[in-house]
């Protein structure tokens, strides 16, 4: 058996599978604060080069040269994100079923959700927050230990969930700016179950 039978197939073909790594890449960068607001980066000049991604803006000067491991974790976000928002919406993707039966179930949602999906499946940016399991834990045990510290902890959560709310309607106005387009094909097989 040659090495090439022994690895799995892929899901997308290279053009489009680095056209997912730039979106991540540019999350990625954007929250270790090394592409500011406004900062454009291009795709066609950014590359993957031995073990790094490197974002390279318009005139090909160096953004941000990335580990490809954490850019590939982003990525996994990104697949998480995805398939979070989906199953809230009660759509459960199913990448056996043809492209025709699963767009429908995305075109009657929110327009966040719609939003979110064509993002994602374009490798655009996307809102980022680390959704952590435990912050109602820590809220009721802050407040049984102090009402101020639970309350401190609960004014900065409010905090950080108005931010993710302004994000993901500025990521809705430019969905809708870009003509509201609907996720590629290979959202549906990327982030199906």
């Amino acid at each position: 058996m040659t090495r090439r039978d022994t690895q799995p197939k892929r899901r997308t073909d290279r053009e489009e599978g680095l056209r997912l790594l730039f979106g991540a890449a540019l999350d990625l960068a954007r929250q270790q604060g090394r592409l500011a607001d406004g900062m454009k980066a291009s795709q066609e000049n950014s590359s993957l080069e031995r073990g790094l991604f490197k974002l390279r803006g318009p005139r090909n000067q160096l953004i941000a040269a990335l580990p490809v491991q954490e850019v590939r974790d982003m990525l996994a976000y990104r697949r998480q994100v995805a398939r979070e928002v989906m199953g809230r919406a009660g759509v459960q993707l199913n990448d056996a079923n043809p492209t025709r039966i699963e767009r429908p179930k995305v075109r009657i949602q929110t327009a966040e959700v719609r939003a979110l999906a064509w993002a994602i499946s374009d490798g655009r940016r996307i809102p980022y927050r680390r959704r952590r399991h435990e912050e109602p834990l820590i809220a009721a045990v802050l407040l049984v230990c102090g009402v101020l510290p639970g309350l401190i902890y609960l004014i900065w959560l409010s905090g950080r969930r108005r931010q993710y709310r302004q994000e993901l309607s500025k990521l809705v106005q430019r969905w809708r700016k870009a003509g509201m387009p609907e996720p590629e094909a290979s959202f549906f097989q990327l982030y199906g179950t």
